[in-house]
């Protein structure tokens, strides 16, 4: 079976999403509206000294799950206004940062369990091993949204106190095995205890995004903010791994000049061309996002982003690439986070990690990242235990077909053109 690269994405289950976010942003829009009006009338008559503005969660709607949070994604309306030690709280979890304003959700209590208190276990911090991206977890299990101004909210966290334990970064190609690296490194410690990782939080997603319009002084002010208020609640000896989404390798300089304590780890697959098909095909579950992306890059290109975020995650090589066809998009997404890794080779605490030399060879392999991560050698007969058990899993979540000989030969032609400009840089 050969893969294409091509999708008639105009359908009439894609028309009417597509209808759906419009129509939902409006009314998003229509009610933030009426809300700020009437939050500025209380304020006029009670003056509060407050920063923060609470919201009552009205509704919520994604177009894609595989899209980066979005203040949009609530139906929001104010309820009352708070300080800044209310969402210090642990069931307060940053959601989305623009230039303006950092959103915050308010969840069910993200408390770590123990065993005196075995009610809380249903509710401890979601690991990547319960849930492989926080923007899914999170914009599910929302209560309430709250607002602060981005200045305001870079002032106050930066002042927060310092990591309790190390903190540790993974980040991989799109597709590349990041994932399946950071479920194996939780399976040494099902309890969180020493050891929790966390998948893809939106913060960080954010600051991606933030690189492409924010100067270097307010990207190192929000992001120390961000990463100190992220990580506060940090247990003592608790290790925390990020595993990012790809995007985020071009934070690296960012988050070592403000957080030098911060380990970074990389991880890739032998294969660039098995990750572009995997790609596509992970995108395209609910629809074809990279399809619909390029079409509205081509004819609605002031419109494209306002549908979805992909374009800005990897923004350099979309231009450089100038992607018609979704694998040329998707090529665009897997070399812009391994160009930024060959960027930024210094920050790194090991050479490249291969997912295959990983699932291959576990012991030898994952004994680096235990050490990155300050975990003992004996939990490696965990993580081969765990490869185990999800050997079936792993194979179909891996599943890739060949490419075109033409989109073959096009992919190889780009991929030398972008590694001699990033040599060159």
């Amino acid at each position: 079976m050969k893969f294409t690269g091509t999708h008639v994405w105009m359908n009439g289950a894609t028309a009417t999403r597509l209808l759906v976010v419009v129509l939902f942003r409006l009314v998003h829009w229509v009610l933030l509206l009426e809300s700020d009006l009437y939050a500025l009338i209380k304020r006029l008559l009670r003056p509060e000294q407050t920063l923060i503005e609470v919201f009552n969660l009205v509704g919520r709607f994604r177009i894609d799950e595989t899209d980066a949070a979005r203040d949009s994604d609530f139906l929001i309306f104010h309820d009352y206004f708070t300080n800044f030690d209310e969402i210090c709280e642990s069931y307060w979890s940053v959601y989305h940062i623009t230039e303006s304003y950092v959103y915050l959700v308010k969840h069910e209590n993200r408390g770590p369990a123990d065993d005196e208190n075995e009610k809380n276990k249903e509710n401890a911090e979601p690991s990547i091993e319960k849930c492989s991206k926080l923007t899914r977890y999170l914009f599910n299990n929302a209560e309430k949204v709250a607002r602060i101004k981005f200045d305001d909210f870079a002032k106050l966290a930066r002042a927060l106190p310092p990591f309790r334990a190390r903190v540790v970064m993974i980040h991989s190609t799109p597709c590349g095995g990041g994932t399946v690296a950071a479920k194996l490194l939780q399976s040494c410690d099902r309890s969180q205890r020493s050891l929790l990782v966390l998948g893809e939080p939106p913060a960080l997603t954010s600051l991606a995004l933030l690189l492409n319009v924010c100067s270097i002084e307010r990207m190192r002010a929000i992001t120390q903010a961000t990463m100190r208020f992220c990580l506060l609640h940090q247990k003592p000896n608790q290790t925390v791994v990020l595993k990012a989404r790809p995007c985020c390798t071009k934070l690296v300089p960012y988050v070592h000049s403000t957080c030098p304590s911060v380990h970074h780890v990389f991880i890739s697959t032998r294969s660039p061309v098995d990750v572009i098909t995997r790609l596509v095909l992970h995108t395209s579950l609910q629809m074809p996002v990279f399809s619909m992306t390029c079409w509205m890059m081509k004819n609605w290109p002031l419109l494209c982003d306002t549908f979805f975020s992909w374009r800005q995650l990897e923004a350099e090589t979309v231009v450089k690439i100038g992607p018609t066809t979704e694998v040329e998009f998707a090529l665009a997404q897997v070399m812009g986070a391994t160009i930024n890794y060959q960027r930024n080779l210094k920050y790194y605490a090991l050479d490249m990690v291969y997912v295959e030399d990983l699932m291959r060879e576990t012991a030898s392999v994952i004994r680096p990242l235990l050490n990155v991560c300050d975990v003992s050698d004996l939990a490696i007969p965990e993580c081969i235990e765990w490869k185990r058990s999800e050997e079936n899993v792993l194979r179909n979540v891996w599943d890739s077909f060949p490419l075109e000989e033409h989109d073959r030969l096009r992919t190889k032609l780009l991929v030398e053109f972008l590694q001699q400009e990033c040599l060159q840089s």
